[in-house]
């Protein structure tokens, strides 16, 4: 055995002569790389730039070299990849239609909603837009290349060298990172060149445990000659120091499951590494000490942020996921709709239309979790291919970490073992393997993980094995390279000509959705006067898409044939039935066809499901003119939120009689609430409505009202119920050194009574507690109790009543009561003037001019009545005087 130019070892001396390893893996570095820094490679241009530099790098590294020793032995990964790349490739195969009945029903049976309006489809395949599977499949190829380079290089090269594989990935990961100090320094959200911050925290999770891994290889490393012990520790803590900056990182994305994630990774990392080297009883409490450590790491290690965004989880339930438990609820339906084969590689967002039933303000390219997605796009058929392949990868990195040939494998074995577990853990709350930069990097950390050699591995070559799988990566590496720049010159050149676009097509390079939007653009933004042809192209190219059949429909309205236009809003309908922009064109489809009862059930359906569209749904009606009435009838759903929100939007138009209606078909409907009570009495008394607000509040009431406007003009005067905050309840001002509460053990009647306790700091003028009564012309009987305990200074507390727009119309104030005294009743007749229709009651207490004027004492008031004197049943004994004008 030779050491080749000091990187790799081998035993063919086909290795001898060119570059080629280092150099491919120069390239395959540049495409990753690339695809990090450009927002994870998310824009097609850039990834066809990534996919242009992989398929050189390939055809660089394999021709002309010669299998040998390990690197030749047969294994299953690359068939079982190979297997996967052949299984989307079918689904993109196109297929009579008789036969997609047996294997996708669901597929069959869209594609025969077509026959109403166009030519019926006889051959298909099973992805439902196969323009996106086509994208999606040369990712896979991508994926693949990266994957048997590396796995072939990881063979081919010695323990040592095979740390070379390792090195861009932490390199790349330490300058994400960087970039990340950088940001956080600036005050901005930590994500790196990613749009999110979970992908960032994605790849930095996936590299932590290799960083950590190498620096602790290089500590174990044997004394050699030719690397003094000082320089191999310095490599060691610069290695070391790189892992603390990633995983420092990693904590400033606030990213919650990258955290969990990453710290994960680690402790399966070290949790494997002592099981494979201790025994009995040790084994357990060192495995049992990691996992403390990792425990005390994720409770008192997150900052304040982080912290406060996981006590957002315990606080908020399920909003706190960000709607990913709907969205994965949802997602199980669609699995159900096509189990076996799946909807297609990369149709998640228009499969997904017909089944999403929550947080419909947002349309979902991704389900937020990789195993449902991969399951619904895939089946699960091609979902078992996929957990083949990373079993067979975990089993030979498992055996390479346990029974590897060298520390340097062991090691390199348990960094690959805590990035799997790392990102396999996230993936169960996001979508890092449909970020091309990450999935790149996981088919990497896997061509290295597969290409680990154990101490079982036979050495025998298998030659006519591994000449099929070069040839094949050669193949396919020239499909990227002659794709992938195709792909560039489409989507800068011809993407919105039509004709070019057509032609490209052809050859699976398509964008409908830019060639309709041209298309549209140049009628003057108007869809419906596309030609007709155009417009049923783009649907039988992706007969799932609601909006296509809401443009073929827009195409039938104008040329008057309503019939094809009704069957195609319809079919939109059914393909997205709780996606607000498809229901409200469909909507206006309706209005078009002058069914204006089915129009507004249309945008009811949006109201019951979002509140995002209020607004605009509201105004809509408002320049419709349609009738509140109507509205109430049919343009509402059976939803308190939307009926509470159309009133409040009446209110702010301060449309009185419309807002009455809407009052009243939200009391009907069992809608009102006490926040929606006060918000429309507030309305009604800044509009001086105030007979309807105090009738609206009765009417509220209900049976609690408990003789409000039948025989008391106050409300809750017996202290029975909570504080509502409505303008005809009691209003409670806070004010220092005075506390004011309900009282269950001091009662003149009922269960409840009213306390006011004065610290005796303060020489307080006290007006903090009030109501206010709407009334009527005429004379009044006002009665209170009153009971006071130590109750200090000349000025005690009585009652302040009042026209609050002008005192000089009505100004009464009762007797008060200082010192100690049992129940007392406190009463006073008045006169209301014809102008007044509002009055205030307030508890008062006047400044004192004494020199020891600090009250303290305690004040219970309970059975608080006003009652107009047609309803006396008798006359108090002794009647107090009847004030008729302003007194005091």
């Amino acid at each position: 055995m030779s050491t080749t130019l000091g990187v790799f070892e081998t035993t063919s001396s086909s290795d001898r002569a060119p570059l080629r390893s280092p150099l491919c893996l120069a390239i395959l570095s540049l495409a990753l790389g690339y695809a990090i820094f450009h927002d994870g490679g998310l824009l097609l241009t850039d990834w066809n730039i990534c996919l242009l530099l992989l398929g050189l790098a390939t055809i660089i590294y394999w021709p002309r070299r010669l299998p040998s020793g390990p690197s030749a032995t047969k294994g299953s990964e690359p068939l079982l990849v190979l297997l996967l790349l052949a299984y989307v490739f079918f689904q993109l195969l196109p297929l009579p239609v008789e036969a997609l009945r047996l294997l996708s029903p669901e597929r069959a049976r869209i594609l025969g909603s077509l026959d109403r309006v166009t030519t019926p489809v006889r051959f298909a395949p099973l992805a439902i837009t196969p323009a996106t599977t086509f994208v999606y499949l040369f990712r896979i190829i991508g994926y693949t290349l990266a994957f048997l380079v590396v796995r072939d290089t990881s063979r081919r090269w010695s323990a040592r060298w095979r740390w070379l594989a390792v090195i861009p990935l932490v390199a790349f990961a330490l300058l994400e990172a960087s970039m990340g100090f950088w940001q956080n320094a600036a005050g901005e959200e930590v994500e790196g060149t990613y749009v999110n911050r979970n992908h960032f925290a994605g790849l930095l999770e996936m590299a932590l445990p290799l960083a950590l891994a190498g620096s602790i290889a290089l500590l174990h490393q044997r004394h050699s000659k030719r690397t003094s012990a000082a320089l191999r520790i310095l490599k060691a803590c610069v290695v070391l120091i790189s892992a603390g900056a990633i995983f420092a990182g990693l904590l400033l994305s606030l990213s919650k499951m990258g955290f969990v994630a990453g710290l994960s990774g680690l402790f399966a990392m070290a949790a494997l590494a002592v099981a494979t080297r201790l025994r009995g009883w040790k084994r357990g409490l060192a495995i049992a000490g990691i996992a403390t450590l990792v425990l005390f790491l994720l409770v008192f290690l997150p900052s304040d942020e982080l912290v406060a965004r996981f006590a957002g989880i315990a606080s908020k339930g399920d909003a706190a996921a960000e709607g990913r438990w709907p969205i994965a609820r949802d997602t199980l339906h669609l699995i159900g709709a096509y189990p076996v084969f799946g909807s297609g590689l990369g149709t998640y967002r228009v499969a997904f239309l017909k089944y999403q039933t929550s947080v419909v303000d947002h349309l979902f390219d991704f389900a937020h979790n990789d195993y449902l997605q991969l399951t619904a796009e895939l089946g699960v058929a091609g979902f078992l291919f996929l957990v083949a392949l990373v079993l067979l990868i975990v089993a030979n990195v498992f055996r390479a970490a346990t029974r590897g040939r060298d520390p340097d494998t062991r090691w390199i074995a348990l960094g690959c073992i805590g990035a799997f577990t790392a990102i396999g853990l996230h993936s169960l709350v996001d979508f890092n393997t449909y970020i091309p930069a990450n999935a790149l990097m996981l088919a990497w950390i896997g061509g290295i993980a597969a290409g680990l050699p154990t101490q079982s591995e036979p050495a025998a070559p298998q030659r006519d094995w591994w000449f099929a799988e070069q040839r094949l990566a050669l193949f396919l590496a020239v499909v990227l390279v002659v794709y992938a720049p195709a792909w560039i010159v489409f989507r800068a050149a011809f993407r919105s000509d039509p004709r070019a676009e057509a032609i490209f097509c052809r050859f699976g390079i398509c964008d409908t959705d830019a060639v309709m939007a041209a298309q549209t653009l140049g009628h003057a933004g108007n869809v419906a006067a596309v030609p007709e042809g155009e417009l049923l192209k783009a649907l039988r190219r992706d007969p799932n898409s609601p909006d296509r059949w809401c443009d073929a429909g827009d195409g039938f309205l104008k040329s008057g044939e309503w019939n094809r236009a009704e069957y195609c809003f319809a079919r939109a309908r059914a393909l997205g039935p709780h996606i607000p922009p498809i229901l409200m064109r469909v909507s206006d489809s309706y209005f078009r066809l002058h069914q204006i009862e089915q129009a507004l059930e249309q945008r009811a359906h949006v109201l019951r499901d979002t509140g995002t569209y209020d607004e605009l749904i509201f105004d809509s009606y408002r320049t419709m003119k349609i009738p509140a009435s109507v509205v109430l009838a049919h343009g509402l759903p059976e939803d308190p939120r939307a009926g509470r929100a159309y009133l409040r939007y009446l209110m702010g138009l301060d449309e009185s009689r419309d807002a009455a209606e809407a009052w009243k078909w939200n009391v009907g409907h069992g809608y009102g609430d006490e926040g929606l009570a006060n918000d429309y009495l507030g309305f009604l008394v800044q509009q001086q409505e105030y007979v309807a607000a105090a009738q609206a509040w009765a009417r509220y009431l209900g049976p609690r009202r408990d003789g409000y406007l039948e025989s008391n003009w106050i409300f809750n005067g017996e202290f029975e119920n909570e504080f509502s905050g409505s303008p005809f309840d009691w209003r409670i001002d806070e004010l220092e050194d005075v506390e004011v509460s309900r009282d269950v053990q001091t009662v003149h009647s009922g269960a409840h009574s009213l306390r006011i306790r004065f610290e005796g700091k303060e020489n307080v003028n006290y007006s903090h507690v009030s109501q206010t009564a709407f009334v009527k012309p005429g004379r009044y009987y006002f009665e209170a109790y009153v009971r006071t305990e130590q109750l200090t200074t000349d000025e005690g507390i009585g009652f302040h009543i009042f026209d609050p727009a002008t005192s000089s119309r009505l100004d009464v104030r009762t007797a008060r009561l200082t010192g100690t005294n049992d129940w007392r009743k406190i009463e006073q007749i008045f006169d209301v003037p014809p102008q007044t229709r509002l009055i205030q009651i307030q508890v008062v207490r006047q400044p004192s001019l004494k020199f020891d004027n600090d009250i303290s004492g305690t004040v219970w008031i309970d059975t608080v009545k006003l009652t107009p004197s047609d309803l006396w049943k008798s006359r108090p004994e002794r009647s107090p005087p009847v004030v008729s004008s302003a007194a005091t």
